[in-house]
């Protein structure tokens, strides 16, 4: 069978998105209990992404930027960084520290930097930065949370939303090229899902996480949505139709194009209604996405159309 690469960036940034404070409470618990939640957040992914655009080192597109207010009364941004790839990265750690400057010099604010490690490597554990000459030194240490680290037991006895995530990003790796096995623990998840008490909306989140993450080969998507129709029919929760699934799919291409315009009418202001229609044509999901990282990256709209007239 064909293999289907999983998309961790995709569901990893929407997943901090939606459940933020659920990741805090389940993944750094300290963290969540040092700040007002009763005074909301501010997401800065844009300004994020402004600011670390002509960086050397790479952007994750799963990086997410928050502004948050303590207890103490004071103002202070959580800079999360997930790498979320099957692979180390030896400059990850002098990322961390690149990023935590630029925003401390950029906002005169407490930056608080925290590292999520997805990767498949139980002995990489990067957790600071530094160097230091003639009686200068300049050090960033930052909590690291391997995602490896989890046990089965500490994922499936919890009613937070994040256990899901992290067991399908687990589930995702364990089973790479061995599409038979990633059937079965995706139809374990989704009847997971379904005893889990969770209300229709938070299971549809839930579900296009796992959709995402959890890609299958195409010869074993049929058989998917049969066991998922007879989960619900069992369940007698009908949250998940046919056209639902399939509109995750469109979901998904509507999201990412809009994404990409809207990054780039933030960094050049207007893109003009000719390029915006030759994004919104775009049917390729996966072009989608290289173009949102060069949205990113490029230096004028020009450089973009002539990107965009090379596929």
């Amino acid at each position: 069978m064909s293999e289907i690469s999983s998309d961790y960036d995709s569901a990893w940034k929407e997943a901090l998105t939606t459940y933020f404070e659920a990741f805090l409470q389940f993944c750094f618990p300290q963290v969540h209990r040092d700040i007002d939640w009763s005074l909301g957040y501010e997401n800065l992914d844009i300004e994020l992404q402004e600011l670390i655009r002509d960086s050397e080192t790479g952007r994750r597109l799963a990086d997410k930027l928050v502004k948050v207010y303590l207890n103490s009364s004071e103002v202070a941004l959580v800079l999360i960084h997930v790498e979320v790839q099957g692979q180390t990265q030896s400059n990850f750690a002098e990322r961390m520290y690149l990023y935590n400057h630029r925003l401390f010099d950029r906002y005169q604010q407490q930056v608080f930097s925290l590292a999520v490690l997805g990767d498949d490597d139980r002995n990489w554990r990067p957790d600071n930065y530094g160097y230091s000459r003639w009686g200068f030194e300049s050090f960033l240490r930052f909590p690291t949370l391997k995602l490896l680290d989890y046990k089965s037991e500490d994922l499936e006895t919890t009613t937070n939303p994040f256990a899901i995530i992290i067991s399908a990003h687990l589930q995702t790796q364990i089973t790479r090229g061995k599409a038979q096995e990633r059937f079965q623990s995706k139809i374990s998840l989704v009847r997971r899902l379904f005893e889990s008490g969770y209300d229709g909306e938070k299971i549809r989140q839930l579900f296009r996480f796992i959709e995402w993450m959890m890609a299958l080969p195409i010869e074993l998507e049929q058989d998917f949505k049969q066991e998922v129709k007879r989960i619900q029919e069992e369940k007698k929760m009908p949250y998940l139709t046919s056209f639902e699934r399939e509109g995750i799919a469109i979901g998904n291409l509507q999201a990412t194009r809009s994404n990409v315009i809207d990054v780039l009418e933030t960094r050049f202001e207007t893109i003009g209604e000719d390029l915006a229609a030759k994004i919104n044509q775009i049917e390729d999901l996966e072009w989608l996405r290289q173009l949102l990282k060069q949205a990113v990256l490029v230096g004028s709209v020009s450089d973009f159309e002539q990107l965009l007239s090379q596929q």
